[in-house]
């Protein structure tokens, strides 16, 4: 495990956000290539998706750096705002929609990674959300690959392990899939599952 680094963080919202779209579009098109997303995306619909965080109401992005260079990052919006097909996946649970606030990403380059800064980043976010005053459930979604997949590497850490560590709940029977360009250039539809943490 390495140590905590020296960073700082930002907390951006409303139309502060759209000045980090560009570094937030970096940062997806850099990491998402890796095991398990696999995503082979391009800049300009990188910036039209991100565009609705800048857009939505309560949504916010806290940007990590190391100097002047953004190594990471955490974002987030009222489920509300997602699209139907994330909304769906919470038709048969006890959850009102317009309670629950959703984290799209916790991202970090690689030499930021295992340091402490994901839970970090975290505890920021769920302050923040918190003093809203409006959430009561926090929820992510995880993409499911199988344990044998040709391209998981050897040391690979899954997500879920920072989630149950950190007070998330697999949220049984709440799944929903997205179809993606992987880096084959082949675009597959690939299962996600919701995970849930209780902020009261």
């Amino acid at each position: 495990m390495n140590g905590m680094k020296e960073t700082t963080e930002q907390l951006l919202t409303g139309a502060a956000i759209a000045d980090a779209l560009d570094d937030l579009a970096t940062l997806r098109l850099d990491i998402f290539p890796e095991y398990p997303y696999l995503y082979q995306g391009k800049r300009e619909d990188e910036l039209t998706y991100l565009a609705t965080y800048a857009a939505a109401p309560d949504a916010c992005v806290i940007l990590a750096g190391d100097r002047l260079t953004v190594i990471g990052a955490a974002t987030g919006m009222p489920l509300i705002h997602e699209d139907a097909q994330m909304l769906d996946a919470f038709a048969g649970t006890p959850f009102p929609l317009d309670e629950v606030y959703y984290v799209g990403e916790l991202l970090f380059r690689p030499a930021y990674r295992n340091c402490g800064l994901g839970q970090k980043l975290l505890d920021r976010l769920e302050s923040h959300i918190l003093s809203l005053g409006r959430y009561r459930t926090l929820t992510c979604a995880t993409v499911e690959r199988p344990d044998d997949h040709p391209l998981r590497p050897r040391n690979y850490i899954p997500i879920t392990r920072f989630l149950a560590r950190t007070g998330f709940v697999r949220l049984s029977g709440a799944t929903t899939s997205f179809m993606w360009r992987e880096i084959d250039g082949v675009k597959r539809d690939h299962p996600m599952q919701f995970w849930i943490k209780d902020l009261t």
